[in-house]
């Protein structure tokens, strides 16, 4: 029965936890015995945390990417990165390219290209910089905001899709820990993008890197 080989185990490892203990007068509580349950996990597990977390983010960015184009069935955004990249002029009055690229974690010949799409449909248009000419900032037209408020209602729907079997207090934490992540890996993508993995290792606070 596997409830039996189960409780076989859990007394082999309360044989275990005993052993470790300084003296046997020491009293032992549940909450020892957990923290003892905690400790006996090995580098190799947390590495395969390490491996689904990764794994995770990215199949969550497919699934998003998923339901967004079935949202942009008919439009004429034709990717979810035009999507973003005018989301993201919508409350602006314009950005750099330089800026929406950074918002949006796009490399510049990307970015540019995604801009480029959208200025042919007409959805943004671009302006010299008033403070430097060399430069050029973009703004979302009103042909854009159209086309946004268009398909603002299924663009719902897919954020609703993707994050919906979550309860209240999951959505919570789940906010917390990634706004978190997206915080820490926003300042590396902009400050220090052209550094190597090794260097950007470094960055991790020393008792995340004690598994390398």
């Amino acid at each position: 029965m596997k409830s039996k080989k189960l409780l076989i185990e859990i007394i082999e490892l309360l044989d275990q936890f005993e052993k470790t203990t300084q003296s046997n007068e020491v009293e032992l509580s549940l909450n020892d015995f957990i923290l003892f349950l905690q400790q006996r996990r090995t580098i190799k597990e947390e590495r395969n945390d390490t491996v689904r977390i990764a794994q995770n983010i990215s199949f969550l960015h497919r699934y998003s990417k998923f339901y967004i184009k079935k949202a942009l069935k008919g439009s004429l955004l034709q990717t979810v990165d035009e999507y973003t990249y005018l989301v993201t002029l919508f409350n602006e009055e314009s950005l750099s390219k330089t800026e929406i690229n950074n918002r949006n974690v796009i490399e510049k010949t990307s970015g540019n290209e995604i801009m480029r799409r959208l200025l042919n449909a007409k959805l943004i248009g671009e302006r010299r910089d008033k403070e430097d000419k060399r430069r050029m900032r973009v703004f979302i037209t009103d042909k854009g905001r159209a086309e946004l408020t268009k398909i603002f209602p299924g663009l719902w729907k897919s954020a609703t899709m993707l994050s919906g079997v979550l309860a209240p207090p999951e959505k919570e934490s789940f906010l917390q820990v990634s706004d978190k992540l997206c915080d820490f890996h926003k300042n590396i993508f902009a400050h220090c993008k052209e550094e190597e993995i090794d260097s950007l290792l470094s960055k991790l606070p020393s008792v995340n890197r004690e598994s390398l």
